[in-house]
């Protein structure tokens, strides 16, 4: 990539070269709450610090406190932002300047907003240090071109760098952000060290991997700020350990099944045939097969009709075939999902076991999908079918409300295992950034520890975006992907995630 971006050097660092700049970010409410989180955050192994004024009961305490602090940031960058934009600090523009007279020594970047008055911008360059200049967004992601327009204006303000934060709601929302921040550092439009920052739960995966965007520099807060706009430096730190290295964990064991290798060097790809009738089936898989899938489920609690009489079986067998036709290299997994778990609706068991064994009967069923809670009778009819056939049985559990704990995560795959699996599965739902790291966290113990077989483990939700979407860091084997427009949240849309793969070079 081309870089055309000017730098600049503080200290011992220097911001919009090739090595990415981080902050630990700070936002005391007095002098003392200060002391403690600037040294926990200049203990920190990061280029620097940034302190956010706009929770200060008086701005101008925390000068007295730079000055006794001095020593132990010495040699860090220090950030003094201004910018108080979401938060409740009432100082006027003459108490800032101020502040920042008296706290210039101790200070390498002040901040302040892109919109501030003229005179007060004009005061903060006038102490001599850099100036990075902000636009916090809370209404919403912009086009591409507005946000690269912002950042152009920064820089004619006057900025040294450019930091540029808006509320993302979904996946185009951290495309679009995404690709604002590649071409700012690919281009000449801009010329200064810039950042383009998605605030809240599905710009996790942005922030955990600023720099593969083309960001120059990120601010991760201490503590967790309330409301979800933010994950903490420290959940920040091990989700980097668990995707950081950009290399899938392979498994031990794999399954080759027509030149598809399930647990090897690729994050497959898995499909989606999710409709009711035989021609709404057939038009699908038409679309899917256009993808070039790698494997795809079958939903077949989808189907109509549906019984326990021959015809059905013979009418939906004569579908496979016909599937099998359009993707004869593709290998299927076969799901008939109980309600419970998110069937479409509610089957017996008898009725979901005489079509998922006629159809893997077949021999055309790669793999077979069981749920772990269904009755020991069951899941050995399913056992015997699938060995039968040469069949791969996948046992699953679905969490739809939560992420358990970090063993319960572990027990449920060992008990998939003592089922008879030879795929287990654990979808579970990330509810805050904590269960999104637990569950990243807990699969990457899996799999540099007991388990053997590729697995599939992800968490739903905004916050569990990036399990879904770069699961073979953490040694999933593969990812369900749908062709339906879907923003999110369970299944991402194919498009959306080949654009993702392309921001972030995975």
């Amino acid at each position: 990539m081309a870089n055309f971006k000017k730098t600049f050097t503080v200290k011992n660092y220097t911001i919009g070269a090739d090595a990415y700049t981080a902050f630990v970010s700070i936002s005391p409410k007095n002098a003392e709450e200060m002391k403690n989180q600037l040294a926990e955050a200049v203990a920190a192994p990061e280029a620097g610090v940034e302190i956010n004024v706009g929770n200060m009961d008086k701005i101008a305490t925390m000068v007295d406190v730079l000055a006794e602090c001095s020593p132990a940031f010495a040699e860090k960058i220090v950030l003094v932002n201004f910018n108080t934009a979401g938060y409740d600090c009432d100082a006027s523009d003459e108490e800032k300047q101020a502040t920042a007279k008296s706290a210039a020594d101790y200070v390498d970047i002040f901040g302040a907003d892109v919109c501030a008055e003229e005179s007060f911008l004009a005061a903060l360059k006038a102490t001599g240090k850099k100036l990075m200049l902000s636009y916090i967004c809370f209404e919403g992601t912009k086009s591409k071109d507005d946000v690269i327009a912002m950042a152009k204006v920064c820089e004619d303000k006057g900025a040294d760098m450019a930091y540029l934060a808006y509320i993302a709601k979904d996946d185009p929302d951290v495309i679009t952000l995404g690709y604002a921040s590649k071409e700012i550092a690919a281009s000449d439009i801009v010329s200064i060290p810039a950042t383009v920052w998605p605030m809240g739960e599905v710009g996790f995966q942005t922030r955990i991997l600023s720099e593969k965007a083309g960001n120059d520099f990120g601010f991760y807060q201490l503590v967790e700020p309330e409301g979800g706009l933010f994950e903490s430096y420290s959940q920040y730190k091990r989700m980097v350990a668990c995707y950081g290295h950009y290399k899938k964990l392979q498994s031990p064991i794999q399954y080759d099944i027509d030149g598809h290798v399930m647990g090897g060097e690729r994050f497959l790809r898995c499909m989606m045939l999710k409709k009711r009738t035989k021609d709404d089936v057939l038009a699908e898989a038409k679309r899917v097969a256009a993808t070039n899938p790698e494997m795809v489920e079958w939903r077949i609690d989808y189907l109509l009709p549906m019984g326990t009489t021959q015809f059905v079986a013979d009418y939906w067998i004569d579908v496979l075939k016909q599937i099998k036709e359009i993707m004869p290299k593709v290998p299927i997994l076969l799901t008939f999902r109980v309600k419970k778990e998110g069937g479409l609706k509610w089957y017996p068991d008898e009725q979901r076991l005489f079509l998922t064994k006629a159809l893997i009967n077949t021999g055309l069923i790669a793999y077979a999908d069981t749920e772990i809670d269904n009755t020991p009778e069951m899941i050995k009819e399913m056992q015997d079918v699938c060995a039968a056939n040469g069949t791969k049985l996948v046992v699953s559990q679905h969490k739809w409300t939560l992420t358990p704990s970090h063993q319960e995560i572990i027990d449920t795959f060992k008990e998939c295992l003592d089922k008879g699996s030879a795929l287990p599965k654990f979808y579970l739902t990330a509810t805050n950034y904590e269960d999104a790291v637990r569950c990243s966290e807990a699969s990457k113990e899996m799999r540099e520890t007991f388990l053997q077989e590729p697995c599939i483990i992800c968490a739903m939700g905004d916050t569990g975006l990036i399990t879904r979407t770069m699961g073979g860091q953490i040694g999933a084997d593969f990812e369900f992907i749908d062709i339906t427009g879907i923003r999110g949240g369970e299944e991402e849309d194919i498009h959306y995630v080949d654009q993702l793969a392309e921001i972030f070079g995975y």
